[in-house]
């Protein structure tokens, strides 16, 4: 078949390939989306290990808030102004990390992920309080208050990114309340 052979049959059939050159833009323009989303998830996730190394160390954190806490308590809301502060602004960066981090790692170059991260407390076998992260803060804050946690997820929150990255489970086990703290990717 020649070139003006498949002129004239595109012109004979002017609908079809009318259809044809829409569904061709249509999926140009959806994988270039796809690329661009996938290299600025790329880039925040850069510029995320690195803020999570000086700005929001979540370790350093806890070493800042053994202060600003009443003795012998490990919760949110034993703790003073300040330090609710500090570890609420810590939460709603984390709560704003942790979903781009999850698409990035479970996303290809041209599919975009749906999956979502949630955090839970199990105890032994038996689901006992679940965190979605989309509308998390309170539910987060009630899980902390509810099991005397504050210093442990504001660790296992510090070290989560890289194990999502790496797709590996990452489960921390609390010995005075018995549970212990993980995450799933739905």
């Amino acid at each position: 078949m020649s070139i003006n052979e498949f002129i004239q049959l595109s012109i004979d059939n002017i609908f079809i390939t009318i259809f044809v050159i829409l569904i061709t833009v249509f999926i140009i323009i959806r994988a270039r989306k796809s690329f661009i989303i996938h290299l600025a998830a790329k880039k925040y996730v850069k510029k995320a290990k690195k803020l999570r190394k000086k700005k929001w160390n979540g370790i350093l954190l806890v070493d800042k808030i053994h202060r600003k806490r009443k003795k012998g308590t490990n919760t949110f809301n034993k703790l003073k102004a300040g330090g609710k502060k500090s570890v609420k602004r810590y939460f709603i960066y984390k709560l704003e990390e942790l979903p781009v981090v999850t698409k990035y790692s479970y996303g290809k170059l041209l599919k975009r992920s749906s999956d979502k991260l949630v955090i839970f407390a199990r105890n032994e076998k038996k689901i006992v309080k679940r965190v979605k992260i989309k509308k998390g803060l309170s539910s987060l804050i009630d899980l902390i208050d509810r099991y005397n946690c504050l210093d442990e997820i504001i660790h296992y929150l510090h070290n989560l990114p890289e194990a999502i990255l790496d797709q590996q489970d990452y489960d921390i086990y609390i010995n005075e309340q018995n549970i212990s703290i993980g995450y799933i990717i739905k």
